[in-house]
């Protein structure tokens, strides 16, 4: 028997899921460990281990692959606990990054944040003023040097950062991509005289247009080299230790798993390593279902995660946000709130209005409930106080919750002070957070020109199956499925994932384009993606290129990106390619927005490379009839908007392919709690997935 292992780092537990060859599945859930994320991993995955009925080694011996999604990366960042960086730029443009974009000021921002814009100021630069030093050279736009690289310069500059502190170098010189011979040069001098020290370059990072963000993206990449290098190395070693005997995979931002030494050399790449490997899952899962069109949902206990899939292809950011910083690696677009089952509910000193999240009790201590220091109601309490959740089934039992002590911090913090009582006060924190959820979708759907009619709506993640119902009422939808092992399916997410390599550059261009130099480009960057997936193991015929370029009107910053034909372009793909460009811009931006006269401009050329490593076989079941009282486990009260039911509670592990059951209704599994809402109705499928009909 041969095993492919996918575990999944989230904030407040590590998810992992084994894949066995014939498709059956084993999950398990633990805490994460935000001293040792690596603790965390091998917690998980021991308790898939003993789900198997094997040891942690025995397992491992037999894994064929293990594909991983971090936080480490962006924790760095948004902790700033990263090394300190210097960086190198050219002379006259050290403030490039100081000043960086004018949206900077609002960009990652929360809601509540964005309501006080008076207060609000740019993220402090990732690299400060004092470790920034220019040197003397220069290259135009066409890539001609018009000043040579100044050897002396660097010299002293490096002396200069070293002596300050700094443990490792960005390099980011103008119009570096056209002519990286200077960037290679001064990585040489300084390798010269500090043969360890770390270097990052831009034309290697991102070798595409946009100073500003280009340089972000570099820093952030030495930034956060020696937490993120340092840990994958560290989990590496113990699964060696433990008898895995093949290279871990991990999971990055773009949509696809890459070996542990490609993820270390571009730690950048991995800052939505988690979030990308749900998305990833649901493409899969449309392809199966006949689903093109998915709006995918990931509630765990700290954030609340949205992302797209379109005609069966994931949607991509082109300038991804993290931490207020803007960088240029296209990535799987997800976005985020603060908000899940550890979100804390609280009153704001002067309205005396009831808030929930964005803070999270986390993993520790957790909500109030727990029973383990927590002192702040947060959702999952609410729940608890609603007889949503089993006190005594949490986590199948594993861990018992306090609904005494959820009733007394609910009561103390919300109810006694807004003169409720503590079930209108629960009830209250549910709405307000199924309100920002229902927000955030509409946000990513129809302020982008989809219509929320048009797709089904995947949820998953440990909180998503209890809170669905209630939102997806509120946009649209008509159609939910919650997916088998949903509180893991990130983790199936990478379990499935190709192995992906994406490069890009930036050629800027305006139409009419000429197709031999378009193709040269495509041809220079499928050789670059071939390389890394050949050197992975995948041959041609499993491999799967697909091409893309950037592009706007010519002096506007407005851009799109648009796929492009794999195959030699001549003057008809391009006409294409402009009547492409022109529908994708007007369904964005809305008809009227294009500005035609002004011209085309295509000015960056991304090629991403799927090769496939791992096509899992999923068990199916045999249909049956639709009568679930098979499954019935319980009836208890259970609160909703129109007041107190009694509810109908489903044993999910004896829950059958054809049942369908109407709400309201809980179905109890393991790892979450899915809540059918009233007249609401649901039905298994034989994948074991739950698909519930949504009443407007």
């Amino acid at each position: 028997m041969s095993y492919v292992i996918a575990v999944d780092t989230g904030g407040t537990f590590t998810d992992t899921i084994v894949v066995d060859s014939e498709g059956q599945v084993a999950v398990a859930k633990a805490a994460s460990t935000p001293d040792d994320f690596a603790r965390g991993v091998l917690d998980s995955v021991t308790q898939a281990a003993q789900v198997l009925g094997l040891s942690l080694e025995e397992l491992l011996s037999e894994a064929r692959i293990f594909g991983h999604g971090t936080t480490v990366g962006i924790n760095t960042l948004l902790t700033r606990s990263g090394r300190q960086t210097g960086l190198i730029t050219t002379r006259g443009h050290e403030e490039a990054i100081i000043i960086g974009r004018t949206i900077q000021k609002v960009a990652g921002r929360s809601e509540a944040e964005l309501t006080h814009l008076a207060r609000l100021d740019k993220a402090d630069p990732i690299v400060p003023r004092p470790y920034i030093r220019g040197v003397r050279e220069r290259v135009d736009w066409t890539g001609k040097v018009v000043i040579p690289l100044t050897a002396e310069d660097v010299r002293q500059a490096v002396a200069e950062l070293i002596a300050a502190g700094c443990e490792t170098i960005a390099v980011s010189l103008l119009w570096s991509f056209m002519h990286p011979d200077h960037e290679r040069l001064v990585r040489k001098i300084i390798h010269g005289i500090y043969p360890d020290l770390p270097v990052s370059l831009s034309h290697e990072v991102v070798p595409v247009i946009k100073e500003y963000e280009r340089t972000a993206t570099t820093a952030i990449n030495a930034y956060i080299g020696k937490a993120t290098g340092h840990y994958l190395s560290t989990l590496s070693s113990r699964l060696r230790e433990s008898g895995f005997r093949h290279e871990a995979l991990i999971m990055q931002s773009s949509g696809g798993v890459a070996p542990i030494k490609e993820a270390q050399a571009r730690a950048v790449t991995l800052l939505s390593s988690g979030p990308a490997g749900g998305v990833v899952g649901a493409v899969a899962l449309g392809r199966a279902l006949g689903c093109r069109n998915v709006i995918t949902t990931d509630m765990g206990g700290t954030s609340f995660d949205v992302g797209l899939v379109v005609d069966g292809e994931p949607q991509f950011s082109l300038t991804p946000v993290f931490s207020q910083y803007h960088t240029l690696l296209p990535s799987i677009d997800v976005v985020s709130i603060g908000a899940g089952g550890g979100s804390i509910a609280w009153l704001e000193p002067v309205t005396n209005l009831l808030k929930v999240g964005p803070r999270s009790a986390g993993a520790e201590p957790g909500p109030v409930c727990y029973g383990a220091g927590g002192t702040e109601p947060t959702v999952t309490d609410a729940n608890v106080v609603l007889n949503r959740l089993n006190p005594d089934y949490f986590l199948g039992g594993a861990r018992k919750l306090d609904a005494g002590l959820a009733r007394q911090a609910i009561s103390e913090k919300i109810a006694a002070p807004m003169g409720l009582s503590v079930e209108e006060a629960a009830l209250g924190i549910i709405d307000i957070l199924d309100a920002r959820m229902a927000d955030l979708v509409r946000k990513v759907t129809i302020e982008r020109g989809y219509d929320p009619a048009d797709f089904v709506l995947l949820a998953f993640g440990g909180a998503g199956p209890l809170h669905v119902g209630a939102f997806a009422s509120e946009i649209g939808v008509k159609e939910i499925i919650i997916p088998a092992h949903s509180s893991e399916y990130s983790a199936r997410g990478i379990a499935g994932s190709d192995l992906v390599y994406l490069h890009q550059l930036s050629d800027p261009q305006i139409a009419p384009f000429d197709p031999e130099r378009l193709n040269r480009t495509y041809q220079l960057l499928e050789e670059k993606v071939r390389a890394g997936l050949h050197e992975g193991g995948v041959d041609d015929e499993a491999i799967r290129m697909l091409h893309s370029v950037t592009m706007r009107y010519h002096g506007q910053i407005h851009e799109v990106q648009v796929p492009v034909p794999v195959k030699e372009l001549g003057p008809a793909e391009l006409d294409d390619l402009l009547l492409t460009f022109e529908t994708i811009y007007d369904r964005k931006y809305g008809e009227g927005a294009a500005y035609r006269q002004a011209g085309v401009e295509a000015h960056t050329f991304q090629v991403r490379g799927l090769g496939l490593i791992s096509r899992l076989v999923w068990a199916r079941q045999a249909g049956g009839d639709s009568d679930a009282s098979t499954a019935l486990k319980d009836r208890r009260p259970v609160y909703f908007k129109g007041g107190c039911r009694e509810t109908p509670i489903y044993d999910h592990a004896k829950m059958r392919a054809g049942h369908r059951i109407v709400g309201p209704a809980l179905v109890e599994a393991v790892d979450t709690t899915v809540l059918v809402q009233p007249g609401q109705t649901l039905r298994i499928d034989e994948y074991d997935n739950i698909w519930m009909e949504v009443q407007q």
